[in-house]
C-alpha cells in the first residue's frame, strides 16, 4: 500500500526472540485478538478501502510497533507518533476512529489481569498514547495544509487567469470572492488592499467599511510586519514562486489569533493575491481529539487512562483516599431485552446520577467499559465513611428512571480499597479493586467486599495460575492422575477415575479444586476436557478390561464440539466404548435446559456410559434417571461426610434414594471417602463402588494407571 512503511515489516511470532521488557500481550495469539477488535471497531467508523484481512494485517504490525514503543527503558513517543501518523495513511480518519483506537489499546496495556512492571507503566503509556494521538492530528493537519495548498494554488492560477482577461472573467472572479470560506485580498505592491472578500472581513473581524482603502500588514502584529514584509519582497525579486506564512492578526478588539497566509505574485501587475486562512477551526478539531483521548464518548465521563493518570498524581497527595470499583449489576438484561439505545440511556443516567453522589468531594469519576465506573475520592474531615458512601450510591441508582416510559433501576457491586498505599503503583491499585469486586460479584448482586491483601492475594495468584495454563499445558506441566475406583465389598480395584495434574515448577503439586474452577470460564477448559479423555483412553487401551471415569466440567458438558472428538478417540483405541464412564454434573443438568441434556444424549449414543456427579436426594436428580440412559451415580461430597450423623434426615433420605436408583439397574458409587467408618456405613446403606484418599493409602492419585491394575487390591489401610 502506498505510504505504508509496516506492510514489509516481518511480524513477531512466539517462536521469535523478544526484547527485553515485552509485556505478556507480545504472545502472537494474543496481539492478532486485539488486531481483530481494533479492526472491527475502525471499520464500524469509516469505510476503509482494503479488504478486512489487508487492515488486520496491517493494524498487527502498528500493534508491534507500539508493543516495542513500551517496552523499552523510556516510552519511544516518536514511534507511537509515527503509528498515529500511519492510521490517518489507512484512511483511519472517522469521527470516532482515534476514540475507538486509543479504548482498544489502553484496555490492551492496562488490563487489570495482566501483569505489570512496578516504574510508572501507567504514565508511560499515557505518553505513549498521547504521542499516538498528537501524531495522528499532525498528519491530519498536514493533510489538511496539503489540500489547502492545492486548493490555494488552482485559486492563484484562476486569479492570474482572471488578471488576464479581467473584463471577460469578471463574473467569476466575484464568485471566487464571495464563495470561498478563505479571506482573499488583492493588494498593491505596497500591500495596499485593493480588493477583498467576506470571509477575509469575518477573519479579520471588522466590517468591509473598515478594511476598504487600509494596508494588509496594518491588521497584522507588530512584531510580524517585518518578517511578513520581507517574504513578500522576496516574491517581488522572484526568490521564491508563492510566500507562505503564518502571522499574528489583530482582531478589533486587539484580540491576537494565528492564520495561514499564502501570497501570489500577479504576473503583468503591480500586486499581490494573498489567501488569509483562519487556524481556529483546526484547533478545535484538536481539542475534540485531546478530549476523546481522555474522556468517554458516551458519558462524558474520564476513560481508564485518565483515571489512572490522576489516580497516580493522587497518591501523592497527603491526604487519604478511597478507590471504588463499580459495577452495574443486569445491564446486559436491559441491553440485551430493551435495545442498545435503552441501555445507553440507563449507563449515562446512571454516570450523572454517580457524579451527583460524590459532588461535593474532592473525587473523579470514570467509565471504564461497559457498566464498570471507577470512583476515587480524596477523602476530608467531611467526606462520609465508606458504608454510608455505598448506602447513598444505592439509594441514588436504585430510584426509578423513566426511558420510553419503561421505568428502570439498576443496583451495583462495589469493590474497595481504603487508605491506598503510597507505594504501590496505579495498575496495582485498580487490579486490587478489581479482585475485590470479584468477590462481591461472586456473592450475589448488589454486594461490595473491602480489599484483603491476603485473600485477593491468593485469589489474584490463582488469576494468574489459570492466565499460565496454556503455557503449562504445552510445557509439559499439566498431566494425568488415577484414583482407584474400589469395590466396597471386598476392596477390589474396579476401575479407575482419571483427573487433571499440575505438577507447578515453583508452587509443587497444585490443588485441582484451585485452577479448574477459573479454568471453566476460559476457551481451554474443552480441549482440556478433550485431552484427558484421550490420555486416559490410551493408557487403559492396553490394560485389563476395567473402566474409566472421567468427570466432565458444566461448560465441557455444554459444550457440542466435544462429541465428535471423543467419536474419534473412541475409533483409534481398542476398549469398548462402553468402558469409558463420563461423568456428568448433575447441578449443570438440572439448570442447564435440553442442550445440555441432548450434548448428554449424544453421548450416549456413542456407547459410552453416563455417570452422575455430586447426586444428591432431590426429586429432580431422580427424574434425570428416567430422562437419560444413565448407568452409574456418585453421591455428593457433603451427604458422604454425613455418614457419621447416624440420625441425619438426608442419610434416611439417602438411604430410601439408594434404593430406588438400585431398584432401576444403576450403580452407585461413594466419592471422597476418608475414612474405613465411612465406607462400611456406605457399603451398608446399598453403595457399591467407592473413591478417594481412604483406597489411595495417603500417597495421592497414581501417574501410572498400570500400578492400579496390577495392585489388585486397594481395600482400607489397618487401622481405618
Amino acid at each position: 500500500m502506498k505510504g505504508s512503511s509496516f506492510m514489509t515489516r516481518p511480524l513477531p511470532s512466539d517462536g521469535q526472540e523478544r526484547p527485553a521488557g515485552t509485556r505478556p500481550l507480545a504472545s502472537r495469539r494474543e496481539r492478532v485478538k486485539v488486531a481483530r477488535k481494533w479492526a472491527y471497531l475502525l471499520s464500524s467508523t469509516i469505510y476503509l478501502p482494503l479488504s478486512h484481512d489487508q487492515i488486520e494485517r496491517e493494524l498487527l504490525g502498528l500493534l508491534d510497533r507500539l508493543l516495542e514503543a513500551v517496552a523499552g527503558d523510556r516510552p519511544d513517543t516518536e514511534s507511537a507518533a509515527e503509528v498515529g501518523a500511519e492510521l490517518v495513511r489507512l484512511h483511519c480518519v472517522g469521527k470516532t476512529s482515534l476514540q475507538c483506537t486509543v479504548d482498544v489499546l489502553a484496555a490492551a496495556l492496562l488490563a487489570p489481569s495482566d501483569p505489570r512492571p512496578a516504574d510508572r507503566f501507567p504514565e508511560r503509556v499515557a505518553r505513549l498514547l498521547g504521542a499516538l494521538a498528537s501524531g495522528y492530528v499532525e498528519a491530519i493537519r498536514s493533510e489538511a495544509v496539503e489540500q489547502r495548498d492545492t486548493s490555494d494554488q488552482a485559486l492563484l492560477n484562476a486569479v492570474r487567469e482572471s488578471q488576464r482577461e479581467w473584463r471577460a472573467s469578471e463574473a467569476q472572479l466575484d464568485e471566487i470572492f464571495l464563495g470561498s470560506p478563505s479571506g482573499i485580498a488583492v493588494t498593491g505592491p505596497d500591500g495596499e488592499l485593493v480588493r477583498t472578500n467576506p470571509a477575509l472581513h469575518r477573519i479579520l473581524d471588522r466590517a468591509s467599511n473598515e478594511v476598504a482603502g487600509g494596508n494588509l500588514f496594518e491588521f497584522v502584529h507588530e512584531t510580524d510586519r517585518r518578517l511578513l514584509w520581507d517574504g513578500y519582497r522576496d516574491l517581488r525579486d522572484g526568490k521564491i514562486d508563492r510566500l507562505r506564512s503564518r502571522p499574528r492578526f489583530v482582531t478589533k478588539d486587539g484580540d491576537l489569533f494565528q492564520a495561514t497566509l499564502t501570497a501570489s505574485l500577479l504576473r503583468g501587475a503591480q500586486g499581490y493575491v494573498t489567501i488569509v486562512a483562519d487556524e481556529a477551526e483546526l484547533m478545535l478539531l484538536q481539542n475534540q481529539l485531546r478530549h476523546q483521548l481522555l474522556h468517554d464518548m458516551l458519558t462524558g465521563l474520564p476513560n481508564r487512562q485518565f483515571f489512572s493518570t490522576h489516580l497516580e498524581h493522587v497518591l501523592h497527595q497527603p491526604n487519604p483516599a478511597t478507590l471504588y470499583h463499580v459495577d452495574l449489576d443486569g445491564l446486559s438484561l436491559v441491553t440485551d431485552g430493551l435495545g442498545r439505545k435503552t441501555g445507553d440511556s440507563l449507563l449515562r443516567t446512571a454516570a450523572d446520577r454517580l457524579r451527583s453522589v460524590v459532588a461535593g468531594e474532592n473525587a473523579m469519576v470514570a467509565r471504564f467499559e461497559s457498566g464498570k465506573f471507577g470512583i476515587l475520592i480524596e477523602n476530608s474531615a467531611n467526606t462520609p465513611d465508606v458504608v454510608t458512601m455505598i448506602e447513598r450510591i444505592d439509594e441514588t441508582l436504585t430510584e426509578p428512571v423513566y426511558i420510553d416510559g419503561k421505568g428502570l433501576a439498576v443496583t451495583a457491586s462495589f469493590g474497595v480499597v481504603e487508605d491506598l498505599p503510597r507505594t504501590v503503583e496505579p495498575a496495582e491499585l485498580l487490579r486490587s479493586a478489581d479482585l475485590a469486586l470479584r468477590r462481591a460479584k461472586s456473592k450475589g448482586p448488589g454486594r461490595w467486599v473491602r480489599y484483603d491483601p491476603t485473600r485477593d492475594g491468593r485469589a489474584r495468584e490463582t488469576i494468574g495460575l489459570v492466565a499460565t495454563m496454556p503455557g503449562a499445558w504445552e510445557n509439559g506441566e499439566l498431566g494425568i492422575a488415577y484414583e482407584p475406583l474400589t469395590r466396597l465389598a471386598d476392596g477390589e480395584i474396579v476401575g479407575a477415575e482419571a483427573r487433571l495434574r499440575w505438577e507447578h515448577p515453583e508452587l509443587g503439586l497444585l490443588p485441582r479444586e484451585r485452577y479448574l474452577e477459573l479454568a471453566e470460564h476460559t476457551a481451554l477448559i474443552g480441549a482440556l476436557g478433550a485431552w484427558l479423555v484421550k490420555r486416559g483412553w490410551t493408557d487403559v487401551a492396553g490394560g485389563a478390561d476395567l473402566p474409566l471415569l472421567v468427570p466432565l466440567t458444566p461448560n465441557q458438558l455444554a459444550d457440542p464440539r466435544p462429541a465428535e472428538a471423543i467419536r474419534g478417540i473412541l475409533d483409534s483405541a481398542a476398549p469398548a466404548p462402553d468402558r469409558l464412564w463420563l461423568g456428568l454434573p448433575s447441578g449443570a443438568l438440572l439448570v442447564g435446559g435440553h442442550e445440555i441434556a441432548d450434548n448428554a444424549r449424544v453421548l450416549a449414543g456413542l456407547g459410552i456410559s453416563l455417570v452422575l456427579l455430586d447426586f444428591g436426594v432431590t426429586p429432580g436428580e431422580l427424574a434425570l434417571l428416567e430422562d437419560l440412559p444413565v448407568h452409574a451415580v456418585r453421591l455428593g461430597s457433603r451427604l458422604v461426610r454425613h455418614a457419621v450423623d447416624e440420625d441425619s434426615l438426608v442419610l434416611a433420605g439417602a438411604k430410601t434414594m439408594i434404593a430406588l436408583v438400585r431398584q432401576a439397574g444403576i450403580t452407585v458409587l461413594a466419592g471422597d471417602l476418608e475414612t474405613g467408618e465411612q465406607a462400611r456405613w456406605w457399603q451398608r446403606a446399598g453403595v457399591e463402588l467407592g473413591t478417594g484418599p481412604l483406597f489411595t493409602g495417603g500417597k495421592g492419585p497414581a501417574t501410572d494407571i498400570g500400578s492400579l491394575i496390577g495392585g489388585g487390591r486397594a481395600g482400607p489401610p489397618q487401622g481405618r
